[in-house]
């Protein structure tokens, strides 16, 4: 039984840093929760705060408009328990009318005009006659007024000398009240019924004392604001009909009522904070939502997480990469040099015994040794790119003969694949580049298309100035790139997926430096599909021109002097 394989390193830290996030986005939702929940228990109690403010208006409204109004039925019906002696049975009693005429007399201190009676009534309750002092009333209203007075008198029992209550009128068309007072007779038991009837639009001022008294809330809370400031009060009646409104309605969020009680006929007193206000009465105001802030830093953390696990992941494919990397690197130093120290050895140990074999031994250690040189250089472009240390040291150079003895250093290494090269550059082409560097690009070109190309395949390398610019196309006959991996070919490690598990090795920095190195030109380079199946690699960089008769012939450097100056 074999022991179990050790974690990677980066697998140890990916995993640990994926816990890390996942347990920062955790705390942070628990954070954003507890604060959520922090809002609603404050906006809770302070919205239940206010709507305490609001009970406190609306019992203090209801309190005064209790005894504003016990004044008002005083005034219209002080008669009937000042002027008339308590009656014996059979004996008759006064009109309404006597009432109605002796009301006048009294003044009323808390509205003189704000009463429009419109008739006085007097219900006998021994017989049920009913009297009015006018006669525009209906029948049914009249036979209303004594069934319903009738039936509250004989449920009360024995009453006492300034009782009163009100009644709800029932003309719907208008907001009228009844109010009556009990008559006692000798017995204490309720002898007759003595009232009014009324439209309570002449009750408004009542009920506009009531805000005129004083704040309705406490001094400690209303800061000396008037009430209209604060308070919106409506009076209804208990079925709903409205009889005062202190102002334009709005919607009251923070509203409560308080009844007048059954003796005012169930009337009703509400007070509702205007929403202005309602932020002015709590210390700091109403809390704000912080949900919508709560769930963008949620957002930006959940964000900031899922970049983490991008950047990991990255990081991971990165470091598979250069391990990848790594491992071709390693496959590709090794074959050579296990064909070099071999022929090595058979040369040394004298085990070739003809002028031939030697010779092909020799070519063979060479041709491995430029192998190992040009995979070398590719090692070293592409980290001096990568730490930002690559210069380039530029020069004019006739690019035929150059690049002629790049392509015959070059021929054997195609030469052990089969395949056949061809060259095609245009005479008297001067470019002003950096020799190794292009050498480099040249080679990396010619071994990628050698190396992945079907063996006898024909490689060409074609070089033409196009104004005033130099394009190099290296063109071979294998199964092409897919046009959605053309552009994913030039990053560094990558290969395509049909050549990761190929016997071809490869390091996958070649085309790396091959679009570095031109992009350091100033150039550019694209992947083209070759006609007749294949591959382009097409390369073009500035500052090429045509050879004059005063340019001197001259190649530039030896591209294995380059190579040898810069390992």
């Amino acid at each position: 039984m074999g022991l179990p394989r050790p974690k990677h390193p980066a697998q140890t830290r990916g995993t640990l840093l994926v816990v890390l996030l996942l347990a920062t986005l955790s705390l942070s939702a628990a954070l954003a929760y507890q604060a959520a929940d922090a809002y609603r228990s404050h906006r809770a109690t302070a919205e239940s705060t206010l709507k305490d403010y609001a009970a406190i208006a609306a019992w203090e409204f209801s309190r005064r408009a209790r005894l504003n109004l016990q004044k008002l039925i005083e005034q219209q019906l002080w008669p009937v328990h000042e002027k008339i002696p308590t009656p014996r049975p059979g004996e008759a009693i006064p009109s309404p009318a006597f009432v109605a005429e002796k009301a006048k007399t009294w003044t009323c201190e808390v509205c003189p005009q704000a009463t429009t009676v419109r008739f006085y009534f007097r219900i006998d309750l021994e017989d049920r006659s009913v009297d009015i002092t006018s006669t525009d009333r209906p029948d049914w209203f009249t036979s209303w007024l004594a069934d319903t007075i009738t039936t509250l008198a004989a449920r009360q029992g024995a009453v006492e000398r300034w009782n009163f209550s009100i009644l709800a009128g029932p003309l719907a068309e208008r907001s009228d009240i009844v109010a009556y007072t009990l008559l006692p007779g000798s017995d204490g038991k309720p002898r007759a019924a003595y009232g009014f009837h009324a439209e309570f639009a002449g009750f408004n001022n009542v009920f506009e004392k009531c805000g005129d008294e004083g704040p309705l809330l406490p001094p400690t809370i209303a800061k000396a604001q008037p009430n209209d400031s604060l308070l919106f009060i409506t009076v209804v009646t208990r079925d709903g009909r409205s009889l005062y409104r202190s102002g334009a309605p709005h919607a009251g969020t923070f509203a409560a009522e308080d009844t007048l009680g059954q003796r005012y006929g169930g009337i009703v007193a509400r007070a509702a904070l205007r929403p202005e206000a309602a932020t002015e009465l709590v210390i700091g105001g109403l809390p704000r939502s912080r949900v919508p802030l709560l769930i963008v830093l949620l957002l930006l953390t959940a964000g900031v997480g899922v970049a983490s696990l991008v950047q990991l992941r990255r990081e991971r494919e990165l470091a598979r990469l250069r391990d990848d990397f790594v491992s071709g690197v390693s496959h590709e130093l090794r074959t050579p040099l296990a064909q070099i120290r071999m022929f090595a050895e058979l040369l040394d140990a004298g085990k070739l015994r003809t002028e031939e074999e030697r010779a092909r031994s020799t070519r063979i250690i060479d041709q491995e040794a430029r192998r190992l040189t040009n995979l070398v250089e590719n090692v070293l472009h592409f980290s001096r790119v990568r730490r930002g240390t690559a210069r380039l040291s530029r020069e004019e150079i006739d690019l035929g003969p150059y690049l002629d003895e790049i392509v015959e250093g070059f021929r054997p290494l195609a030469s052990a694949r089969k395949v056949e090269l061809v060259s095609e550059v245009d005479d008297g082409i001067i470019a002003c580049v950096d020799g190794g560097a292009l050498g480099q690009v040249v080679l990396n070109l010619l071994d990628n298309a050698v190396k992945y190309g079907p063996v006898g395949q024909t490689v060409t390398l074609r070089v033409q100035l196009i104004e005033d610019r130099v394009r190099i196309v290296v063109a071979d006959q294998g199964p092409g790139i897919p046009p959605d991996e053309r552009q994913r070919v030039w990053d560094p490690y990558r290969r395509l997926e049909r050549d990761v598990n190929a016997a071809v090795g490869g390091s996958g920095i070649g085309l790396a430096v091959v679009r570095e190195l031109t992009e350091m030109h100033g150039g550019s380079a694209r992947i083209e599909e070759r006609p007749g199946g294949g591959t382009r690699f097409i390369l073009e960089i500035p500052g090429a021109r045509r050879r004059g008769p005063e340019d001197a012939t001259r190649a530039g450097p030896s591209p294995a002097h380059e190579q040898e100056a810069r390992v």
